[in-house]
């Protein structure tokens, strides 16, 4: 007995799916029903084998079908296709605190019984987008930490229109924004410059680094445009962008960074404060200050982010810092790839979590108490 219904106008693979589905849930195709092949089923509808495959995997990762070994596609048992799901966390890297991090969220966040599959791009597009389409026929979802740049746009885009679930974290080719949560970075960046002017700076650097396809560094500088824009100066004399090591603290990366804040120091009105985009940069700028006797949280203001938790400082308490919540951006991605792989419509992202913000110690604070011993205070 044939199983499908003859079709004269063009056959799209969620049609496809959606006859074979239909035909599943009334009964007509019982559990261990065999089904075409790829090639037989494209051939038959006149299509191509990637649709022929697309509506199959679709069918697969519903839990309406499975695939067997000798028996090739066959209807799954009902109870099998209620199963936990398998998903993917595909990441530039994950030997650093901050992916590890992430990596841990997203795994705390997972439902009972589903299953995940860690890849990695190195942060390479090409290896990048290998990953995506062999995972995209292994797992039932992805979760991805993009590698920087756009090259992959295309590539994320078309796999989320599809209707594959598809969620980004932290960062997102340009145009791909809807489908990333990540966190406020201009709110975020906007708030700790704000409270450095609070403060009474009146002349603020900002220390960012040369990797301008980094969507965050961006977002973060123009966070700090927008709070400076009503001290009434021009900026481009205080901004700084510094070739960074993200392996560790070069001194190439400490050597440019006390460079740059030398050459500042000797404006006509130096900077009494600084804003930097990321840990590294505000530890290069703390050895510059020691460097020139200058007391950090007394005579000079540093708001940095931190992503590498508080005891990346010595003295935590002396710096306004930048947290990102990572926790809630993962759970956030987590509960946005369930809803897809439901079925459900989500509401196009960009999703944007707020920061918390720790404000630096008051200056009398630190004043009155010994400069050599460490900050006593825990920081959160």
């Amino acid at each position: 007995m044939t199983y499908y219904a003859c079709v004269v106008q063009k056959m799209t693979w969620r049609r496809i799916a959606d006859d074979i589905s239909s035909r599943i849930e009334s009964g007509e195709l019982i559990p261990g029903s065999r089904i075409e092949s790829e090639e037989d089923m494209a051939a038959r509808l006149g299509v191509s084998r990637h649709t022929a495959h697309r509506a199959l995997h679709e069918l697969q990762r519903q839990g309406l079908l499975n695939r067997q070994r000798r028996w090739g596609t066959v209807v799954a048992d009902r109870v099998k296709s209620t199963e936990k799901k398998r998903i993917a966390y595909l990441a530039d890297f994950t030997k650093n605190r901050f992916q590890a991090d992430i990596l841990m969220h997203i795994e705390h966040a997972l439902e009972d019984g589903m299953r995940m599959v860690v890849a990695t791009s190195k942060n390479d597009p090409e290896r990048e987008a290998e990953n995506l389409m062999s995972l995209r026929d292994e797992v039932d979802g992805i979760i991805c930490y993009p590698a920087e740049g756009d090259v992959n746009a295309a590539t994320f885009y078309a796999l989320a229109q599809s209707g594959y679930p598809l969620v980004l974290v932290d960062r997102a080719p340009r145009g791909c924004e809807e489908l990333v949560v990540l966190t406020d970075n201009v709110q975020a960046s906007q708030q700790a410059v704000a409270d450095l002017i609070a403060r009474g700076h009146q002349r603020i650097a900002f220390f960012g680094n040369t990797n301008t396809m980094a969507q965050s560094n961006r977002e973060r500088f123009v966070g700090y445009r927008a709070a400076v824009e009503e001290l009434g100066y021009t900026t481009r004399p205080y901004e700084r962008w510094i070739p960074v090591d993200l392996g560790g603290n070069s001194e190439s990366m400490v050597q440019a960074i006390s460079d740059a804040f030398i050459a500042m120091r000797a404006l006509p009105e130096p900077p009494t404060a600084a804003f930097c985009v990321q840990d590294w940069l505000a530890v290069g700028l703390l050895e510059a200050c020691v460097a020139d006797g200058i007391e950090v949280g007394v005579d000079f203001g540093i708001a940095t982010y931190n992503d590498f938790g508080p005891t990346f400082f010595r003295h935590p308490g002396r710096l306004d810092r930048v947290v990102q919540q990572m926790e809630d951006i993962s759970v956030t991605a987590v509960e946005r790839l369930c809803a897809q792989m439901s079925g459900e419509k989500v509401v196009p992202g960009p999703v944007r979590v707020p920061a918390k913000f720790y404000p630096a110690q008051d200056s009398k604070e630190i004043l009155a108490s010994s400069l050599r011993a460490p900050w006593s205070a825990t920081a959160p």
